[in-house]
C-alpha cells in the first residue's frame, strides 16, 4: 500500500510542478511544448494570449493539485 502512496505523491508533484511552470514562466513553458510535442504554437515576447491561456491552464493545475492534497492525506492516515 506504501507505493500507492508513493506514486500518488509523485503524481501530486508533477502537477505542482507544472502548474507552477505555466503560471510563472508561461512563455518558457509554452516553446517547451513547442519545441518538444509541436502541439503548441511558439511564444513570443508579446503573446499576451498565449500567455494568459497558459496561466490559467496552469491555474488549474494547481486547481487540481490543491483538491487532491487533502484526499492524499487520508490516504496516508488510513495506511498508518
Amino acid at each position: 500500500m506504501g507505493a500507492l502512496f508513493i506514486t500518488y505523491a509523485l503524481m501530486l508533484g508533477a502537477w505542482l510542478w507544472s502548474g507552477l511552470l505555466m503560471t510563472l514562466a508561461p512563455r518558457r513553458c509554452g516553446n517547451f511544448v513547442h519545441e518538444t510535442f509541436f502541439i503548441f504554437p511558439a511564444v513570443g515576447p508579446r503573446d499576451w494570449g498565449k500567455k494568459l491561456f497558459l496561466r490559467l491552464f496552469g491555474l488549474g493545475l494547481l486547481w487540481f493539485a490543491a483538491r487532491m492534497a487533502p484526499r492524499m492525506l487520508d490516504l496516508y492516515r488510513s495506511l498508518s
